[in-house]
C-alpha cells in the first residue's frame, strides 16, 4: 500500500522496494507506505516526495520524464537515433531540430511528416503510437504505448501522454492520462486530465487571467479559491469526466470525476464529483457506471468490482455532502 501521493522517484522507489514483509515506511508520523499488514514500523530520515498539489504535476513533468527515461528505454525498448540518421529521416518527411540523440522511439511507433524540436528536452514516442502528418512537437515530450497524434497537432513542452489516448489541437504543459481522449481542436495549457475523460471538440481553456495577474486555485480543504502565486493554470479533470463540444473553461478550472459538462454558459471554476451539467445537478450513479462500462469495453478493459465499489463510495460522500 503507498500513500496516493507519493511520487515515483527513484529514492522513493528504493525505499518502497525496501520494505520487508509486514513493515511500513512512516515519516513523521505519516505511512508513506507498507509491504503487508503488519505494524512493524521503519522510521526513516529521509524525507519522502510528496505530490503536495495538483498543480506540480504539470509543473514537474520534466523531471518525472527525465527521470523514467532509463527505465522507459528499457521497458519499451527504446531506440535513440543517431546523427548519422538525420538526412534518411529528412528524406523520409520527419525533420529533426536538435541532438538526434534525444529523440527515443520504440518498436512499432510511426511518423509522418511530421517536425520534432528536441532543443529543450527529450522527446519519446512509445510502442506502437503514431504520430500523424502535420504535427509540431517541441520537448520535452512523451507518448505512450498505441497513443495517436492526429493530423496538425501542435504540442508544446513539456507534455507527457498517456497510454491508448487520442490527441489533437494545441498543447502546452500537458500530462494526460491513460485513455484519455482530446482528439480535436482547441487549446489546452498547464492541465492535468486524468483518465477515461473525453473532450468534445473545439473544448479550449484558459491559462492566463487578461490581467496578466495571480490566479487563484480551488483548495478542497478550505473549500474557497486562494492565490498560489501562479500566472498560468488551466484545467484539471478528473477521472471519467466529460465536456461538450465547443466547452469554454476558465483559468485553473477544476473538475471531479465522473463528471458530464454542458450548457449554454461557461461552466464555473469549481465542479464537483458527479456533476451533471453546470448547473448544479448531480449525476445519476448508475447511469455513470453504464457509461464507463460502454466506454471501456471499447478498449478491451473491464470495470473492476473494486472500482465500482469506489466510485460507488466516492458518490456517497457527494450526495452526503449535497
Amino acid at each position: 500500500m503507498i500513500h496516493p501521493r507519493l511520487l515515483p522517484t527513484a529514492a522513493n522507489v528504493d525505499m518502497v522496494l525496501g520494505l520487508k514483509n509486514n513493515q511500513s515506511w512512516t515519516h513523521l508520523e505519516v505511512r508513506v507506505a507498507q509491504c503487508g499488514r503488519g505494524n512493524a514500523s521503519l522510521e526513516s530520515t529521509t524525507t519522502p516526495d510528496l505530490l503536495k498539489e495538483a498543480s506540480l504535476i504539470f509543473e514537474r513533468v520534466e523531471e518525472g520524464l527525465l527521470g523514467d527515461l532509463e527505465r522507459l528505454k528499457l521497458a519499451w525498448r527504446l531506440r535513440t537515433l543517431e546523427e548519422d540518421e538525420r538526412k534518411a529521416w529528412r528524406e523520409s518527411g520527419v525533420v529533426v531540430h536538435g541532438p538526434m540523440n534525444h529523440i527515443h522511439l520504440a518498436p512499432g511507433a510511426v511518423l509522418r511528416d511530421v517536425s520534432l524540436n528536441c532543443e529543450e528536452g527529450d522527446i519519446v514516442i512509445g510502442p506502437g503510437a503514431e504520430i500523424m502528418e502535420g504535427c509540431r512537437i517541441r520537448g520535452p515530450f512523451a507518448i505512450g504505448e498505441k497513443s495517436v497524434l492526429r493530423m496538425g497537432t501542435l504540442v508544446y513542452g513539456p507534455t507527457t501522454i498517456g497510454s491508448y489516448c487520442k490527441i489533437g489541437g494545441e498543447l502546452s504543459n500537458v500530462v494526460i492520462h491513460d485513455y484519455s481522449n482530446k482528439a480535436h481542436g482547441g487549446f489546452l495549457g498547464n492541465s492535468v486530465l486524468g483518465s477515461w475523460c473525453n473532450l468534445g471538440a473545439e473544448t479550449s481553456c484558459s491559462n492566463l487571467k487578461n490581467t496578466y495577474g495571480e490566479i487563484a486555485q480551488w483548495s478542497e480543504l478550505d473549500g474557497a479559491f486562494q492565490g498560489r502565486g501562479r500566472t498560468f493554470c488551466g484545467l484539471f479533470m478528473g477521472d471519467h469526466s466529460k465536456s461538450a463540444i465547443h466547452t469554454s473553461f476558465n483559468t485553473a478550472s477544476v473538475v471531479g470525476a465522473m463528471c458530464n459538462v454542458f450548457g449554454s454558459n461557461m461552466p464555473p471554476r469549481h465542479l464537483p464529483s458527479f456533476s451533471w451539467g453546470i448547473g448544479g445537478d448531480v449525476h445519476d450513479v448508475e447511469r455513470g457506471l453504464s457509461t464507463a462500462r460502454k466506454v471501456m469495453s471499447r478498449r478491451d478493459v473491464t470495470l473492476s468490482s473494486e472500482e465500482e465499489t469506489r466510485i460507488r463510495e466516492a458518490f456517497a460522500r457527494r450526495v452526503g455532502a449535497v
